[in-house]
């Protein structure tokens, strides 16, 4: 009898710590809404968790946002060696599957869906680098530097007193015909431009993709040395201002919130069963023993 009642302390206590660690850990996550007894409220009701889910995700936007990800960190991952081997790999890739289609670039530009755009643009760029072109050439004074050159021949194919004679008459005209040159270098130079431009683009409009794909395989180390360098540039140029929109923590936060508190038991019960669990066993040994020393005294 006396030795039942040494086993059955310790059982019972070892017993009771397990159901109650088992009970306050779901009570972590139930009930899910408050229940009331008429206009009372009864305690621990709705679960902790549930009652503090938007401070909860609050803390967990703050820790992920503050120190987990923030501006650094996003900005490393988003240089990493990982990040331009895939680069890389994409590149190969879109160039092997460019060196397996048929017709030619226009063609395929047209297939894609992408030729009037690029016809768009292709002709905005046009307009704009003729356009620049003359008004550079003009600025730097191109028209005196061929007059210039034209003087000089002119002159020296004349007799040297018809020259001596021609030179002054041909300074005083030089403004004159040094504007008129300013005049067509502005008004032909853009359609010259533009005529060369529109001439190259459809020579490579009309090349087969085969063949273009073999020229980018040739050159692919180039073309992903400098894709890399315009996205680093662009990235460090914007990355300030991106990551000030950004704002990690309020998207986590807003996540959380939106998560189903069935969910979200589910999602912390997946990450910390094996914790939990051993709270529940802590609380059977603890109960065996205080039954123990419960026999003591």
């Amino acid at each position: 009898m006396i030795g039942l009642e040494y086993i059955a302390a310790p059982l019972i206590g070892g017993l009771i710590g397990l159901i109650t660690n088992g009970i306050a850990i779901k009570m972590l996550f139930r009930p899910l809404h408050p229940v009331k007894i008429g206009k009372v409220t009864l305690p621990f009701t709705p679960g902790l968790i549930p009652k503090e889910k938007n401070r909860i995700a609050r803390a967990i936007g703050q820790t992920v946002g503050g120190s987990l990800l923030d501006a650094e960190t996003l900005q490393r991952a988003l240089v990493s060696d990982n990040l331009r081997k895939a680069l890389d790999k994409k590149v190969d890739t879109v160039i092997e599957k460019l060196g397996c289609e048929e017709g030619t670039v226009g063609e395929y530009l047209e297939s894609k869906g992408f030729l009037e755009t690029i016809d768009q643009t292709v002709d905005t760029f046009e307009n704009r680098v003729s356009g620049y072109l003359a008004s550079y050439l003009v600025e730097q004074k191109l028209g005196d530097e061929i007059l210039d050159v034209a003087m000089k021949k002119i002159l020296e194919n004349l007799n040297s007193m018809v020259a001596l004679v021609a030179e002054p008459a041909l300074e005083k005209a030089r403004p004159g015909i040094a504007k008129k040159i300013d005049e067509m270098i502005i008004e032909e130079c853009p359609g010259i431009v533009k005529g060369y431009m529109n001439q190259e683009y459809d020579r490579w409009m009309d090349r087969p993709m085969k063949e273009v794909a073999i020229y980018l395989w040739q050159k692919k180390e180039f073309i992903k040395e400098k894709i890399w360098e315009v996205y680093v540039s662009v990235l460090n140029e914007k990355s300030e201002r991106l990551f000030q929109r950004l704002d990690v923590a309020a998207i986590v936060e807003e996540k959380v919130n939106e998560f189903d508190p069935i969910y979200l038991e589910k999602l912390i019960m997946d990450i910390s069963r094996k914790e939990l669990n051993a709270l529940v066993w802590i609380g059977g040994l603890l109960g065996m023993m205080l039954g123990f020393v419960n026999l003591l005294f």
